[in-house]
């Protein structure tokens, strides 16, 4: 089979009958730590294990808002900085929004590769899962080197100097040695560390909050240090300053012909140019929620809980992040020298978290060694939880997409149904992480990898808010021909239906596209003005400024060559036609049996796509029609098709009475069992 183009074979749950275990709860998937005897399913037997993974908010909250948010307040001030977080929040919000309607209908294993295959082009479910794959590894690689750089933040003194670099290469290696064990012992283990992972980081986020309020009032006892001003006063700086502001005076930069402490963008235009560049980098920590999508296929109840997990996961980007940081901003303004400067010449120590300082001149300083190891926490920890969606998106790109003889390594599963190929492999590219021990490379490498990351995830947030569209219209057609609709009592309660479409949608697309392109515009902007400088001892060099560049655009020019080469060169494929998608590409049957771990309990035979429904639907052609009656040619035609669409039409209700209601109990309470498990979910393993 392996000469074999790739989009020719069988999905791998035909061939393969690899599949991931579907235990996860609605807890487990939220990330919430309530107490819930999960059912484990293998081969034969099923047993209890006290299981509560903490993937959704694992997978959003990291480094991005304890540690290097200081750059977004020295970017574009203390109200700036909260704001860009709220921007970047609506734009992931209304992608995710947006893909949980989708997910609801096919939560399938790696849904976010299967949606834009099966809808959009599998040239483009390729470039997804290239991407995602490859985005996801170098952002692990990247948190990881962060985990290891902030240990040095335990010394003595309130910014002590980094760890020698063999310290550093051990502290390294050690971090992924231990990421690589969490995961290769299977997802028990794992779902035991995001358990404690969830509970400490909603902890964290109170905690660093009534931190910042009792610094704020005066609690703490008076401040120190050179700027204890009224921080709440310095909104917005007074421009855009790539080396960053020493004082908040109203001294403004200037473009050409002055050294690079006085270059700069004055006035609005450089407020809004800072700002616009806070968003992309605040876009950093708002991915993330899209994990879910990803372990759909191990959702114990997908349709019931994926929906309403998702929903749940807008949360955090929309709400907690700008809520922290406008609590610490309002301690800390834009020219305290402590805080990191982007595009500033760095030393090597990276900047404090502006929690950290805060806390650092008030009467409780003691306080900051105890932040500096729950960030360091929260950093590994994310990086932890990326491995785990890396090897969830290689196992599915090598199963759908790669030869039969690499499938067969990094496509497979143990007995465990642990994908310990894809977990190795993804492993690997942690190493990339030493690239930043250099004492001259100083921040550069991490930087460069997490441009890449947001230029990544950009592009497959855009192809899946394109995709909708397409699904969208599929549906409509659907609904012309009177066999579903988005608007049919079924669907909204036991499917899902995202509200004010497609303007959400065009919103994902607009913002995402916007992170694409403005990403990479600041460092070009500055390395093209920095000739004209009279110095240039404080701004970055030329090459890190090319680095910012490369990262910001390497992303998504890889996912354009991913689609290119796909699509027109090998295997070469064709965008899905809206009249080709049918009943069973929106409804599915009973998602065992599709992805074959229940063939030997239930007798059914998996058709060649998956979908046994379909086939059923299929049979009810036109041809299929009574022909009892004797009519005129063209008029039994019109009767046999409005009879196959009103089977088709019955088949797809006789499938959505099945399944549970979604929303059948009011709001709140639908939102507490993502903290506390339902007693028939405990009570019901099936």
């Amino acid at each position: 089979m392996s000469d074999v183009r790739p989009l020719d074979r069988k999905p791998y749950y035909v061939d393969h009958f690899e599949h991931l275990h579907r235990i996860l709860g609605r807890p487990q998937l939220a990330g919430t730590f309530a107490n819930l005897q999960c059912l484990v399913k293998s081969s034969n037997t099923r047993q209890y294990s006290n299981f509560r993974p903490g993937i959704g908010i694992s997978g959003c909250v990291g480094v991005g808002i304890f540690v290097t948010s200081g750059s977004l307040i020295t970017t574009s001030g203390s109200l700036g900085g909260p704001l860009s977080y709220l921007v970047a929040g609506i734009i992931a919000a209304c992608v995710l929004y947006t893909l949980t309607e989708m997910v609801a209908c096919r939560p399938l294993t790696g849904a976010l590769i299967d949606l834009p295959h099966k809808f959009l082009d599998p040239a483009a479910g390729f470039a997804v899962a290239a991407s995602y794959s490859l985005g996801n590894i170098l952002s692990m690689a990247c948190l990881t080197a962060y985990s290891a750089e902030l240990t040095a933040l335990m010394k003595s003194g309130n910014n002590p100097e980094r760890h020698p670099p063999g310290v550093e290469v051990g502290i390294t290696v050690a971090f992924i040695a231990l990421t690589t064990v969490t995961h290769c012992f299977g997802v028990k283990l794992y779902g035991t560390i995001e358990r404690v992972v969830a509970a400490f980081k909603l902890c964290l986020f109170i905690l660093v909050c009534i931190l910042m309020l009792v610094i704020n009032v005066g609690a703490a006892g008076r401040r120190t240090g050179s700027y204890r001003g009224n921080y709440t006063t310095m909104a917005f700086p007074p421009g855009f300053k790539p080396t960053g502001f020493n004082a908040t005076s109203n001294d403004l930069p200037h473009g050409t012909d002055v050294p690079d402490t006085q270059f700069g963008i004055p006035g609005s235009g450089g407020r809004i140019f800072g700002f616009l560049t806070s968003v992309t980098l605040a876009m950093f920590s708002c991915f993330g929620g899209e994990t879910i999508a990803m372990t759909a296929g191990e959702a114990n109840d997908a349709f019931r809980d994926v929906p309403v997990v998702m929903s749940f996961v807008y949360i955090v980007p929309l709400s907690l992040y700008p809520l922290a940081l406008i609590s610490a901003a309002a301690n800390v303004n834009y020219a305290d020298p402590g805080l990191p400067v982007m595009w500033a010449l760095g030393d090597g120590s990276g900047g404090l978290s502006p929690f950290v300082l805060a806390v650092q001149t008030s009467a409780i300083a003691g306080v900051a060694k105890a932040l500096h190891l729950f960030f360091i926490i929260s950093a590994y920890t994310a990086a932890n939880t990326e491995l785990y969606v890396a090897s969830r998106s290689v196992f599915m790109l090598a199963q759908t997409y790669l030869p039969r003889r690499v499938a067969d390594i990094f496509g497979r599963t143990n007995n465990g149904h642990t994908p310990l190929g894809a977990i190795l492999l993804c492993s690997m590219f942690g190493f990339v992480s030493l690239a930043g021990l250099s004492r001259q490379a100083y921040d550069q490498p991490r930087q460069t990898l997490s441009a890449f990351f947001i230029g990544s995830i950009a592009c497959v947030y855009i192809c899946e808010c394109v995709t909708f569209l397409k699904f969208k219209a599929g549906l409509k057609r659907l609904e012309e021909r009177k066999i579903l609709s988005r608007n049919d009592p079924l669907y909204i309660s036991r499917m899902f239906k995202s509200r004010w479409q497609p303007l959400p949608a065009y919103i994902g697309i607009a913002g995402c596209t916007f992170v694409v392109i403005w990403s990479g515009i600041p460092p070009l902007y500055i390395l093209g003005a920095r000739g004209g400088l009279t110095s240039t001892e404080r701004l970055k060099s030329s090459v890190g400024l090319a680095c910012d560049v490369l990262g910001a655009y390497s992303g998504p020019f890889l996912f354009a060559v991913f689609y290119l080469t796909y699509k027109h060169i090998t295997p070469r494929s064709f965008s899905v036609k809206i009249d080709d998608l049918t009943p069973g590409d929106y409804v599915l049957g009973d998602l065992a049996v599709i992805e074959g771990e229940d063939l030997a309990v239930s007798g059914a035979v998996v058709e060649s796509d998956g979908y046994q429904l379909e086939a059923q639907w299929r049979a009810a052609s036109p041809t299929a029609a009574s022909a009892e009656f004797e009519m005129n040619p063209d008029l039994r035609e019109e009767y046999e098709m409005q009879q196959a669409h009103e089977e088709e039409r019955k088949g797809v209700e006789e499938v959505l009475v099945r399944r549970p209601e979604r929303m059948e109990r009011p709001l709140w309470r639908e939102l507490w069992s993502c903290v506390v498990a339902d007693k028939h979910a405990r009570s019901n393993p099936e």
